[in-house]
């Protein structure tokens, strides 16, 4: 783990996406790490969608290549309406973007670094959808059950998970410390099964490669690494002979099949920053707590609830959660700004230490946000892109907040006086809307 801060960056950057078949948001956090190393995508379109986050470690590259990567490699496919590609095609898909980055950083080696995969690609058919799950690391994913559904009157899913987890099964050991396939219970219906050296299938390719696992806590591959797959990480990759299925790290994923999905299902991954703090259950029940009452809530503030709860409960690394709702997005959803939440230590009168501040500042600028916090006159937010009333003094997030807000604003308005009673235009203030990154 990197060098941690006196004090956490706790900026949260918020992005929300949609299409007519599902609804989606993420939020990321850079906390107590010293650099921000998490990367996401989010696509989709009227039938299909991919979703991925990607945890680097050593340094932010792995990620931040690979995650765009991810998204451009699978996009014909799933745009084709052919439904969810073959395992064989998704691990194709991860060994080719690897090979890319290998030679990136054969070009590049101060950028050398690794990082883990976490993904969903969905397909809608008709009444229901069906996913795959697609693991690569110690980030994780949950499928949850709908607001709509009951457990006593819930159609049953039909699920497909690893082999090599099934076997496990049998193996109390195993069982006890959560390497097999996990039995899952309401309201969970499937949960991903974390990469770690110890692992016993990870274990015995370790060492069936030259590697060893050391009895730390937690164990480490050749006494360093503490995830055995993913992208990048081509020190532990260099058997040329070896297929990549069978190096020290691999780049092949467990991939997890779930159909007859209802409408309304929840799809959460998350990088390790949560799931450090907050199990499978916790993140379960506190996304389906947050839509009791609105089924329409919006998803990016529970994914900023998701980052905030872990920061709360101590989480020391990058913090991102992807919630996506296997519904139709409202109008529109695909066009909203990018969000930044939790400012507050910008504007505070005590300012955080320089070294603290210097991060703020790099995330912001890796946000596209401007230094300065640029607030709606209305409700407080802060967006990417905003409003400005023409006498250059408010800013408004969206339309209904400029409606509500020049009815107090009407009256000492600058550009109004001198214009004789000229309501305001849409003007942007300074700042980008960049759904991916």
């Amino acid at each position: 783990m990197g060098q941690a801060l006196t004090s956490p960056v706790e900026l949260v950057r918020v992005q929300r996406n949609g299409s007519g078949a599902f609804r989606c948001a993420v939020a990321e956090m850079q906390g107590w790490r010293s650099g921000h190393e998490d990367a996401h995508e989010m696509c989709c379109d009227e039938t299909s969608g991919a979703f991925w986050v990607l945890d680097g470690h050593g340094g932010e590259m792995a990620a931040q290549k690979g995650a765009p990567a991810l998204a451009k490699e699978f996009q014909s496919l799933l745009a084709s309406g052919a439904g969810l590609p073959a395992d064989e095609r998704i691990e194709q898909g991860l060994k080719t973007v690897d090979e890319d980055l290998r030679k990136y950083f054969a070009e590049h080696p101060d950028k050398d670094s690794g990082s883990t995969v976490v993904g969903a690609m969905v397909a809608k058919q008709n009444d229901s959808y069906s996913l795959k799950l697609i693991n690569c690391g110690d980030s994780r994913a949950i499928v949850v059950r709908s607001m709509t559904e009951e457990e006593a009157k819930a159609k049953p899913a039909t699920l497909r998970v690893p082999q090599h987890l099934e076997n496990l099964q049998s193996d109390p050991v195993a069982v006890a410390k959560e390497f097999a396939a996990r039995k899952c219970e309401w309201p969970l219906v499937q949960e991903t099964v974390d990469h770690k050296p110890s692992h016993p299938t990870e274990k015995q390719r370790i060492e069936a490669a030259g590697g060893h696992v050391t009895e730390d806590e937690p164990p480490r591959l050749d006494g360093n690494l503490a995830v055995s797959r993913g992208l990048g990480d081509f020190e532990y990759k260099g058997k040329s002979d070896t297929d990549p299925k069978d190096q020290k790290v691999s780049c092949i994923p467990d991939i997890y099949e779930v159909s007859g999905l209802q409408p309304g299902t929840l799809v959460v991954l998350c990088c390790d920053g949560v799931w450090d703090v907050l199990t499978g259950p916790d993140v379960a029940e506190l996304v389906r707590n947050a839509l009791v009452d609105n089924h329409d809530a919006d998803l990016g503030e529970i994914a900023a609830d998701i980052v905030r709860t872990s920061l709360n409960k101590n989480s020391r690394d990058n913090i991102t959660a992807m919630v996506v709702q296997l519904v139709a997005a409202p109008e529109g959803a695909q066009d909203q700004a990018d969000e930044m939440k939790y400012f507050d230590k910008l504007q505070a009168q005590e300012q955080p230490e320089e070294d603290v501040r210097k991060q703020y500042n790099n995330f912001l600028r890796y946000a596209n946000f401007p230094p300065t916090p640029c607030q709606c006159a209305h409700c407080g937010r802060w967006f990417a892109k905003m409003n400005q009333c023409p006498c250059k003094k408010v800013n408004y997030c969206s339309r209904d907040c400029q409606k509500e807000g020049w009815k107090m604003h009407k009256g000492s308005c600058a550009a109004k006086k001198a214009s004789a009673g000229a309501s305001p235009a849409n003007q942007s203030a300074k700042g980008g809307n960049n759904k991916k990154k």
